[in-house]
């Protein structure tokens, strides 16, 4: 019997990978005129007018890859990461816990990262 597709909530973040933080949230904040929400130094979040949030983020351990980021919020990331594996998509080792959320690095079949992404 196949398992129930994983609970999806919405859009929870958008985010970038930058080289420089400085730099980059020196643009971002006097471009729009925002502030953080969340400033952890190597991740920013900017809560938007919608209630989406726009990230930041700067990999103290990984150093800087090109690309973005996508986090789907989903009710139960356990599950919506082993439907994800049983799809051929791979979970990888990068995974986050933090205070209000979780989430789990998922590749997908076509080679695109996103983000299995619980709140708490």
């Amino acid at each position: 019997m196949a398992e129930q597709a994983a609970e999806l909530r919405g859009l929870d973040v958008v985010f970038y990978t930058v080289k420089d933080m400085t730099r980059a949230r020196a643009f971002y904040e006097s471009l729009f005129g925002v502030k953080p929400s969340v400033d952890s130094g190597y991740w920013v979040e900017y809560e938007l007018p919608d209630g989406t949030t726009f990230a930041l983020a700067n990999d103290p351990q990984g150093g800087w890859n090109e690309g973005h980021g996508l986090m789907l919020g989903v009710v139960d990331r356990e599950q919506a990461a082993k439907k994800a594996r049983e799809l051929g998509g791979t979970i990888t080792d990068r995974k986050f816990e933090g205070a209000s959320c979780g989430a789990y690095e998922c590749i997908d079949t076509e080679g695109n990262f996103l983000y299995l992404h619980q709140r708490k």
